[in-house]
């Protein structure tokens, strides 16, 4: 683990995925306002990155470079924060890959590596977070898609493993509520993200048909999704536990084309 800045506190806010995007947004978004922020990723110039901007930026963060598929990764990240900031309080279980492809092509390994990053590795971070939150009233939230709860062609690999975490979510705050520890999902649609971005310039998305059947039109921010994480895990949102929040500006909503 890389270490930029220390402070006593009650607990760190591990993102996982941190290093850019989405988890990027989230991890500045809690740093802002005064909570220290461990970004956990396989990109350790991307979670050093984005360290050096919180820390510039007057906030207390540190990475630790891993895989959230990986056991022994996932349990030292979640040791680095404890040791460094004196628990984990918020998990953001971010990390994430698409798979995007047609389900006549798609590979064993392909299927088998959405099945590790994206609900395995959920899975591994929420039990190793929840050992270290037990009774201390922890967060856990997990990103799903708009994609877990409607369906998508050339897409199973990634509707699978999100309407599992869907799942998953609401069964561990069924189980670990008696723990003190509320799990919610987060269910993104189209997020102006870099990649989002690339793929639009590149010609690989029309971005003029899905906003046209987005009933908002227009494409999320990725602070609107830093925001909706960091209310559902401040005290405003205490009784919230076991849902899937939407943020898809209608899509999951519009039956029509």
């Amino acid at each position: 683990m890389q270490e930029q800045s220390q402070r006593p506190a009650n607990g760190a806010v591990v993102v996982t995925g941190g290093g850019s995007g989405i988890g990027r947004a989230i991890a500045e978004r809690f740093a802002a306002a005064d909570q220290p922020v461990l970004i956990f990723d396989r990109d350790g110039d991307a979670a050093l990155s984005a360290v050096s901007t919180l820390t510039e930026a007057g906030g207390y963060a540190a990475a630790s470079v891993g895989s959230v598929a990986c056991e022994k990764d996932v349990t030292a990240a979640f040791a680095a924060a404890a040791k460094q900031f004196g628990g984990v309080r918020v998990l953001i279980n971010n990390a994430g890959v698409s798979c995007n492809r047609p389900t006549f092509e798609l590979s064993l390994d392909e299927w088998q590596h959405s099945l590790d990053v994206n609900l395995t590795g959920v899975f591994l971070c929420a039990r190793e977070a929840a050992r270290h939150m037990r009774g201390s009233e922890g967060v856990i939230l997990n990103m799903s898609s708009m994609y877990g709860v409607v369906a998508a062609p050339n897409r199973l690999g990634y509707c699978a493993t999100k309407s599992a975490v869907a799942m998953m979510s609401k069964a561990l705050a069924v189980e670990w509520a008696t723990a003190d520890i509320r799990v919610n999902a987060i269910a993104p649609g189209y997020i102006r993200t870099a990649l989002l971005e690339e793929l639009i310039n590149d010609g690989r998305v029309d971005a003029e048909a899905l906003t046209r059947r987005t009933p908002q039109g227009r494409f999320g921010s990725v602070q609107e999704v830093a925001d909706l994480a960091y209310f559902l895990a401040s005290d405003q949102a205490r009784f919230i536990t076991g849902q899937v929040i939407g943020l898809d500006g209608g899509w999951s909503a519009n039956g029509y084309l």
